[in-house]
């Protein structure tokens, strides 16, 4: 009688656990289409955007477990000369869950006219994969999720623990090892010395996944031939009487050597391409902003080469 009630269980659950095991085998048969970001006449790999992995539902099932995305309204804090300032605004967000037990959830980017998110499958880590990727969006700005689902849930890439991101999430395999790095712009500089967005330099920062510590950590320095490909031509083409952006396209090459772990080339460099009075100003400015910048102090506490 034991036999047959074990078979009769197993009977009736077996459909479930059979589908949580087959979404496991047949992961590699699924690589999306990517959109490509690369300039046609630039033979410089570009970064591709995995926006296309992202599905139209307001929910997605895989190993078991439920990603469903939710709305609900938020106060907002707006400047005190506003006249007309909204009660509350419907913003959306998402929540992992199993077995109808929420996880985690991912929220906490909205701005006045709501936000964006998004949610789909990637292979992160290489064939024979899927990573959750969750994406919540404003105008010029975002933050993005990897979890790990192969076992147990694991957020393997937060974007806020580094202040990085966009809309956009982007990927490359730089090192051609099957395990894609993550590239997102830094936006600490924003409206630096009163720049307006278009002219303010977003440093192109690249995670690489350790599979020890199963977490994407920053890894700039790793990738030199990458990150720092053409920068001579670009400190050659600088023409301090023609130009309209003057510290911009300074600072730029000088955020490119600091992340990538240069920091005496860079201030050689600003010191010997930087010719306005206020120089020692802005250096001390750049260096501030620095200090209390997370990628920044990741790569110099930790050495990363």
């Amino acid at each position: 009688m034991k036999q047959f009630y074990f078979l009769f269980i197993l009977f009736i659950f077996a459909p479930t656990f059979l589908a949580c095991e087959a979404q496991t085998v047949s992961q590699s048969a699924i690589t999306p289409g990517l959109q490509n970001t690369t300039n046609s006449n630039s033979s410089k790999e570009e970064p591709e955007q995995i926006d296309s992995i992202f599905v139209d539902k307001d929910s997605l099932s895989f190993n078991c477990y439920d990603v469903v995305k939710l709305k609900k309204k938020v106060k907002l804090e707006y400047p005190p000369e506003m006249k007309s300032k909204p009660e509350s605004v419907e913003v959306s967000y998402a929540v992992l869950k199993k077995k109808n037990k929420v996880l985690d959830t991912f929220d906490g980017v909205y701005f006045g006219a709501g936000n964006a998110t998004d949610f789909g499958l990637f292979p992160f880590l290489g064939k024979g994969t899927k990573q959750l990727a969750v994406s919540q969006t404003i105008p010029r700005g975002g933050r993005h999720w990897v979890i790990d689902l192969s076992s147990e849930a694991r957020v393997i890439f937060d974007s806020k623990d580094y202040g990085v991101g966009r809309e956009e999430f982007n990927v490359i395999d730089i090192d051609k090892d099957g395990v894609y790095e993550i590239s997102l712009p830094l936006t600490n500089f924003y409206m630096f010395e009163n720049m307006s967005m278009a002219e303010t330099p977003l440093p192109e920062i690249i995670f690489k996944y350790d599979k020890d510590a199963r977490k994407y950590f920053p890894a700039n320095p790793m990738f030199q031939d990458y990150l720092l490909a053409g920068i001579e031509n670009e400190v050659k083409r600088l023409n301090p009487s023609n130009e309209s952006n003057y510290l911009s396209n300074r600072l730029d090459i000088v955020l490119r050597y600091i992340y990538m772990g240069k920091e005496e080339v860079a201030w050689s460099f600003f010191d010997k391409e930087y010719k306005l009075p206020n120089k020692e100003e802005i250096k001390s400015k750049i260096k501030s902003t620095l200090k209390n910048e997370n990628v920044y102090k990741y790569i110099y506490e930790n050495r990363v080469s």
